[in-house]
């Protein structure tokens, strides 16, 4: 359902970033979306109201700014990635000792120690 008025002229405000921008509400799943004015959904807003955040939402997520928003998803992948391996890391640090804890206590207890 295509959405021309609503309280916070949030309809109009996405018109003024770009003239082909429409905002819809889709009854069977309660969500926003924002369309071309050709039908093709560019976004689909994770808000359950026309609000301000709609609008930041979009301006943050122009195609003019899709070097900022890749350099910004392979910054944050970077970083789980170290996190991930870090945890490896430390999983198999934490193995090692506990092995040679172990091996030790036998060794002892067998008294090699």
């Amino acid at each position: 359902m295509l959405i021309t008025k609503d309280v916070f002229d949030i309809a109009d405000r996405l018109k003024e970033i770009d003239p082909c921008y429409e905002l819809h509400y889709e009854p069977r799943d309660g969500k926003f979306r924002l369309r071309s004015s050709h039908g093709e959904t560019l976004l689909v807003f994770p808000y359950d109201r026309a609000d301000e955040r709609m609008i930041r939402h979009a301006l943050r997520t122009r195609v003019e700014r899709l070097k900022s928003i890749v350099e910004e998803i392979e910054r944050a992948n970077e970083a789980a990635r170290e996190r991930y391996f870090r945890a490896r890391e430390n999983e198999a640090e934490d193995g090692l000792k506990e092995a040679a804890e172990k091996y030790y206590a036998d060794a002892k207890r067998k008294g090699f120690g």
